[in-house]
């Protein structure tokens, strides 16, 4: 049985402001007893690090929700749907499932793709400083089956890259919109991707490896401030998640974020000058 929530409640957890930080409103799209998706604001990092800043668990956690477990990663600029478990028992559940998750994203990029819809193929290897081991045996492996091939530049530290000793990765993407505001300004474009895999910034780096890096990544994409669109972030949003549910092995629920404001401003923006 598919069982679909596009959005079943909306709460809202008034955060106070402490530190110096501006209080936010944490959106929650879904709740039961084993999982929490929440609607990600851009700007707050989910785990919490050193000092005194904030991050999304320790605004969750001051307000009495405690020992929630992000089961994916969303970076620090990106909006949208995050999914927390609510015990080690759902984490590990939904964990060894997670192949069968569906997420969507929405982004506006420079320029636009060869054509409407397609998939970007492209192996991705990651320099996650956190897990030295990966990067040491993808290169082992790919010396194995190329001992006389020269090895191209590695990425840096704590980005990805196209490279021929990565893992296999692809992107689907659909051109949802086009933006060409005026001769003299840059066309832009916004997509649905999906990405089939979890490689460490897929999105961006896939986007970037065809010539359509997203507006806003200084990482792998232009230098150039975006913040004549009024957004001064990745142009980056979790649209959607559909995930099994780890209480009911037959059921899939599907939680969708709004667009973050920023993103819904700037599109309206192009659209004007269009």
């Amino acid at each position: 049985m598919r069982f679909e929530i596009w959005v079943l409640e909306f709460l809202f957890l008034d955060l106070s402001a402490s530190e110096g930080v501006v209080s936010q409103t944490i959106q929650v799209l879904y709740s039961d007893a084993a999982v929490l998706a929440v609607n990600k604001p851009p700007g707050l990092a989910v785990h919490e690090a050193p000092g005194r800043g904030r991050s999304l668990l320790r605004e969750l956690r001051e307000q009495g929700m405690a020992d929630l477990r992000p089961v994916h990663r969303l970076d620090k600029d990106v909006s949208g749907v995050l999914l927390l478990a609510r015990s080690p028992e759902a984490a590990r559940a939904l964990e060894r499932r997670w192949g069968e998750v569906e997420k969507t994203y929405f982004v506006l990029c420079h320029g636009a793709p060869p054509e409407r819809t397609g998939v970007i193929s492209a192996p991705i290897l990651e320099n996650q400083t956190g897990k030295p081991e990966r990067l040491r045996r993808a290169l082992a492996h790919y010396m194995k089956q190329h001992p006389a091939a020269q090895v191209p530049p590695l990425p840096a530290p704590k980005t990805s890259a196209v490279h021929p000793a990565g893992r296999s990765a692809q992107t689907a993407y659909k051109v949802i919109e086009t933006f060409t505001p005026a001769q003299e300004l840059p066309r832009f474009s916004w997509l649905e991707v999906r990405p089939r895999q979890g490689r460490m910034h897929q999105i961006r780096v896939h986007l970037a490896h065809i010539g359509c890096s997203i507006v806003g990544d200084k990482l792998y994409g232009t230098k150039e401030a975006e913040e004549a669109w009024g957004l001064g972030r990745l142009a980056l949003h979790a649209g959607r998640l559909v995930f099994p549910n780890p209480a009911g092995p037959e059921e899939r629920i599907t939680v969708v974020a709004p667009l973050a404001e920023d993103l819904a401003a700037a599109l309206e923006r192009l659209r004007a000058r269009r």
